[in-house]
């Protein structure tokens, strides 16, 4: 499908299809992370079709679109005094706004839908009640953000990690891949004007592969209290890793081997709380 979508050109395709053949054949194992093997997949498309960004287009069109969602969002979370309860319900806009996701075998967002997507997803964890006690112990969060278009969503979760007292810093993909939000599509949303700081990871891939990020993002990560983040991919490749910070997983789980794995239903949201190990 993304082949098709990079380039009209027939050989590039068949040379692209073959390509991409080759590198999961040469890498998949069973003990392979989805999210590596879909960064070389995209890495090959993009060579063998000369398209760095097949969806420019579709990411334009989903920040434009959500940005008329936020006002009402942020009305209700206005409309709401208790803390936690403020916390909790832009927690699960940010998470809802996962929804938004491309050529996923079996799923497809619905952007002039998304208001009544919204009615029906249903929470098969949610650790807003201790995440919002970590929050107020901590100073600083980065905040890893996945597809263009839920970044306007994640505003409203940004001011609310504010209003707690968090310094935040954005974390985005340093170029384009997939549907991921690059710095353009910070800035189009108006997240720039909401965190601390927006910077790029050093990388373009799925999820966080910690090897390919650089310093000046190794450096954030660490001197950061609490990590926020968003999407399978980052599930997907985080878990991988033992962090000397708590994570919280935002996500809808749109295949079923993420939600499997985390113990939920297809199509429900997750905001899972990730502990250190000692």
């Amino acid at each position: 499908m993304e082949i098709s979508k990079s380039t009209e050109d027939r050989e590039k395709r068949i040379r692209a299809a073959a390509a991409v053949l080759k590198v999961i054949a040469e890498n998949l194992q069973v003990n392979a992370v989805p999210g590596v093997i879909g960064t070389m997949r995209e890495a090959v498309i993009r060579r063998e079709t000369g398209n760095p960004d097949l969806y420019a287009t579709d990411k334009h069109v989903s920040n434009i679109q959500v940005l008329r969602l936020i006002p009402k969002l942020e009305e209700k979370v206005a409309n709401v005094n208790e803390g936690f309860e403020r916390f909790k319900l832009a927690a699960r806009f940010s998470t809802i706004g996962n929804l938004i996701e491309f050529d996923i075998l079996g799923y497809n967002a619905k952007l002039d839908e998304l208001d009544s997507q919204f009615q029906g997803v249903r929470f098969g964890i949610d650790d807003s009640d201790e995440a919002f006690r970590l929050a107020k112990l901590s100073k600083r969060v980065l905040f890893l953000t996945d597809n263009a278009g839920e970044i306007a969503f994640d505003k409203v979760l940004v001011k609310e990690l504010k209003r707690v007292g968090l310094s935040v810093t954005v974390g985005v993909k340093s170029a384009p891949i997939m549907n991921d939000a690059t710095r353009d599509d910070a800035i189009q949303v108006g997240l720039d004007r909401v965190a601390d700081r927006v910077m790029v990871t050093g990388e373009a891939c799925v999820g966080l592969l910690f090897d390919n990020t650089s310093p000046e993002f190794r450096q954030a990560l660490g001197e950061s209290d609490l990590i926020v983040a968003k999407g399978m991919g980052h599930y997907e490749t985080m878990t991988e890793r033992d962090w000397t910070q708590p994570v919280l997983h935002l996500l809808v789980a749109k295949c079923r081997p993420v939600a499997a794995n985390l113990g939920i239903e297809k199509g429900q949201g997750a905001i899972y709380l990730r502990r250190p190990k000692l």
